[in-house]
């Protein structure tokens, strides 16, 4: 789990490490994912979106809002900074290169899907506060108060 998603539910953190003993060999990742609603998350270039295949597995992840809406409204995904790796999978991470898409992007797990690994994609339920600027930031200390005085 990454620093900037503090209120993951514990209930995404479990779905992802259940995920992560039951990878498919050719599987080196479990990242979860959550449906997004908000034209203002779907614009939001602090929020990663995901495209998933057929069979569950990230096809692109991007800041920009994707697929492009050509007609109808597509179901758009948000890529939650919570991440299932295996040590293979970790170690492997360190020596892939990083390839021109997670530089563009600055997106972590492009490095799996450049270099032809597959990175499961989990859906789960989460309201996803991620702390990515000033803003959020605020947002999310709000939110703490009103859990604490609850």
């Amino acid at each position: 789990m990454q620093g900037d998603e503090p209120f993951i539910s514990p209930a995404a953190i479990d779905a992802v490490s259940e995920a992560l003993e039951h990878l498919a060999p050719d599987t080196l990742a479990v990242n979860a994912y959550t449906e997004l609603e908000e034209a203002g998350a779907i614009l939001d270039h602090n929020v990663v979106k995901v495209v998933v295949d057929a069979s569950g597995s990230a096809l692109m992840f991007s800041r920009q809002p994707i697929p492009y809406p050509r007609g109808d409204r597509p179901k758009y995904l948000r890529q939650l900074g919570l991440y299932g790796l295996t040590g293979t999978a970790l170690r492997m991470f360190r020596q892939l290169p990083r390839g021109p898409l997670e530089r563009t992007e600055g997106v972590e797990m492009l490095r799996f899907v450049e270099n032809a690994h597959r990175v499961r994609m989990l859906s789960v339920v989460d309201n996803g506060l991620a702390v990515d600027t000033p803003e959020d930031l605020a947002r999310a200390s709000r939110f703490l108060r009103s859990r604490q005085l609850r």
